[in-house]
């Protein structure tokens, strides 16, 4: 049985260094942990990571916090971030939090 379209799920896949994590659901206060710890326990491994925020339906203010903290944590520890442009949701959340311009975005592979 399939999830709810917006129960939060990360699907890791591994490719070298790289791991890409693709989020799929609502990303917010009550699943963002969730992603801040996987975020977390992947930079003390000194891995580069892919966030792929394509296929979110919804990110608030938690998601944006848990995205701004692992790009800063990234540049400080060493590690590569980069996330997906995102879903037009996400898209207008960055746009209008001023950030998407001081964000590493890719698209994904």
């Amino acid at each position: 049985m399939d999830a709810p379209a917006d129960e939060f799920t990360i699907e890791e896949h591994r490719r070298d260094r790289l791991v890409v994590l693709r989020c799929r659901g609502d990303l917010d206060l009550a699943s963002a942990d969730e992603l801040a710890g996987r975020l977390r326990e992947l930079s003390e491994e000194l891995q580069a990571v892919l966030l792929d925020l394509d296929e979110l339906g919804f990110m608030d203010s938690s998601g944006l916090r848990v995205v701004l903290q692992a790009a800063e944590t990234s540049r400080e520890g060493g590690w590569q971030f980069a996330m997906t442009p995102g879903s037009e949701a996400v898209q207008r959340l960055l746009e209008s939090a001023g950030v998407a311009d001081r964000l590493p975005i890719e698209r994904a592979p």
